[in-house]
């Protein structure tokens, strides 16, 4: 157990074994948490967050389309961002061909349950 000081403007300097022990370095976050018996710090981690352009929000609807009236529900929310679903970069055009309709999924998903029913009473 080591002592520190609490200096000008609340600073508190962590001894460098510390430090080094869980690899805080200048400028790094912690959490400073409230308990019965004192405060715990603890290392933060920071992750940044991703603002989504118009165009990735684009990428995110046409791609996770599981069905033909998903894909066309997509595009027209993406002409709604302002943009040709046609053009948004990484997706596939031809995609919309190879979905089934929400009648063929419908019965491919009953089709699956049947299997697994069957399965737990084997």
């Amino acid at each position: 157990m080591e002592t520190s000081r609490v200096g000008k403007r609340g600073t508190i300097v962590v001894p460098v074994k510390l430090r080094q022990r869980f690899g805080l370095k200048e400028g790094d976050l912690l959490i400073t948490e409230v308990r019965d018996d004192g405060i715990l710090f603890r290392p933060a981690v920071a992750v940044p967050v991703e603002i989504y352009t118009p165009e990735r929000k684009a990428e995110f609807l046409l791609n996770n389309a599981v069905t033909k009236e998903d894909y066309d529900a997509a595009c027209e929310a993406v002409r709604e961002l302002g943009l040709d679903p046609a053009k948004v970069p990484y997706t596939d055009v031809a995609k919309r061909d190879t979905l089934p309709t929400n009648k063929e999924f419908r019965a491919e998903f009953a089709e699956i349950e049947r299997a697994v029913k069957r399965r737990k009473r084997a």
